[in-house]
């Protein structure tokens, strides 16, 4: 397979240290994708690249063209602020370079037709007791089928086929992200043959009253209110009908079902769980004094590496100790971690 012209990289091809030079020409990036690599070795990798790493800046429009195509497939739950830019550094750079014909602008629906193989006289690998034949030789072999002498020709042509079509490609990893991209109509860059197969559509299910809602943002049901809603994939059958694929060997998530809830607090900067959607939240709104050190454009703005800059120490979120960023016990994704802040 040739090079592809433009390829954009994710995150797993610096980890996995692919040599990306072997797959495209001009190389693409964002720079949270760079910031994304933290281990010691792998920026030591980074600063001896053997080619030229181009760090591009994504359009707002673009993003947004991402984020409304996600949110029709069902992946935008799934997916990270980093992943959205790259599927559209990706559309960016198709945009610019050769338009966007032959790009979607909506997903389509997949369709399943069931239908049974026809077998033959002549088909093999099939068994039929009534014919049976000692020689393959004398089985009559189609021009389709794949032979010790056309398999060179076949390859040859796959990939002239492949170089021809692909001209903006992005390495990756995550499968929501592929699937995005095959949805566009971008192509995808195997990495240790990790690709998806097929495309698919999500819409989420109730597995208490199995109601069914295209939108992926709700985090409750429609219905009864819980929040009990499952991503499930959708397709067509040969019918036209909806149907849904429900994996039932995938247990349900028992997050949140251990322990008891902890006691609602008050204030203005009370961190509750979210129980209802139509529970009151607070704004978190700042206060005066932060507005006042913030504000460049202030006539009483001092800068904050000043000596004579305001301390805020008399106001309630101070006395509490409040950083801005408090996680509680229950929000951690792991509740058996330890709360040491120095760990030997």
């Amino acid at each position: 397979m040739g090079k592809i012209e433009h390829l954009i990289v994710d995150t797993a091809g610096f980890i996995n240290k692919a040599p990306l030079q072997d797959f495209g020409t001009n190389i693409y990036t964002i720079k949270e994708v760079v910031h994304e690599v933290t281990s010691k070795r792998q920026k030591v990798d980074l600063a001896v690249l053997p080619y030229t790493l181009n760090v591009e800046t994504v359009f707002p429009e673009h993003v947004q063209f991402v984020i409304d195509f996600s949110k029709k497939t069902g992946d935008y739950p799934t997916l990270s602020v980093t992943d959205i830019k790259v599927i559209a550094l990706a559309y960016q750079i198709h945009k610019e370079k050769y338009g966007t014909d032959g790009l979607k602008t909506v997903p389509e629906a997949k369709s399943v037709l069931l239908k049974k193989p026809e077998i033959s006289d002549n088909t093999i690998g099939f068994y039929d007791p009534d014919r049976l034949c000692d020689d393959v030789s004398e089985l009559e072999i189609d021009e389709g089928w794949i032979t010790e002498d056309n398999i060179k020709d076949i390859i040859k042509n796959d990939q002239d086929d492949t170089e021809q079509e692909a001209k903006v490609g992005c390495i990756t990893t995550d499968y929501a992200l592929q699937n995005v991209i095959k949805q566009i109509g971008l192509s995808i860059v195997a990495l240790d043959g990790r690709v998806i197969k097929e495309v698919r559509t999500y819409i989420r299910r109730c597995y208490g009253c199995f109601t069914l809602t295209s939108n992926m943002t709700r985090m409750f049901c429609p219905k009864c209110g819980n929040k009990s809603l499952k991503r499930v994939a959708v397709y067509l059958d040969e019918n036209g009908k909806q149907c849904i694929y429900i994996n039932g060997k995938r247990p349900l998530s028992t997050k949140g079902k251990k322990y008891s809830l902890p006691k609602p607090q008050g204030g203005k900067h009370a961190i509750n769980p979210r129980l209802v959607e139509d529970q009151p939240m607070p704004h978190q709104r700042p206060s005066r004094l932060a507005k006042t050190k913030t504000n460049a454009l202030d006539p009483d703005y001092t800068a904050g590496l000043s000596p004579f800059a305001t301390k805020d120490v008399y106001s309630k979120s101070a006395m509490l100790g409040f950083k801005g960023s408090v996680q509680k016990q229950w929000m951690k994704r792991n509740p058996n971690e330890s709360n040491k802040k120095c760990k030997k």
